[in-house]
């Protein structure tokens, strides 16, 4: 498996569109950033949950985008995390 497979790729891209939307629409890169993160985390549950041709489309590879064999959404709660917590100056 790649490391980023082409599901990836397109919510890569519709978290960096959220991003240029958000610092467009109110001129804030810390929440484009929180922004970026939900948009493709969002799209990726969608692509899994709409996807009919694997079983376990939840950690399936196949149905959604992988960073590192890592669903999108797992890593998206990992860095809203860090995120969070390094705009609040507490790491």
């Amino acid at each position: 498996m790649w490391i980023f497979n082409t599901k990836a790729l397109i919510c890569a891209f519709a978290g960096f569109a959220g991003f240029l939307i958000s610092v467009k629409w109110n001129d804030s890169r810390d929440l484009a950033m929180f922004v970026a993160i939900i948009c493709a985390m969002l799209f990726d549950v969608a692509l899994r949950f709409f996807d009919d041709e694997t079983e376990n489309s939840s950690i399936n590879p196949e149905a959604g985008g992988h960073i590192w064999f890592v669903p999108i959404w797992g890593v998206g709660i990992l860095l809203l995390i860090f995120g969070g917590l390094s705009h609040f100056h507490l790491i």
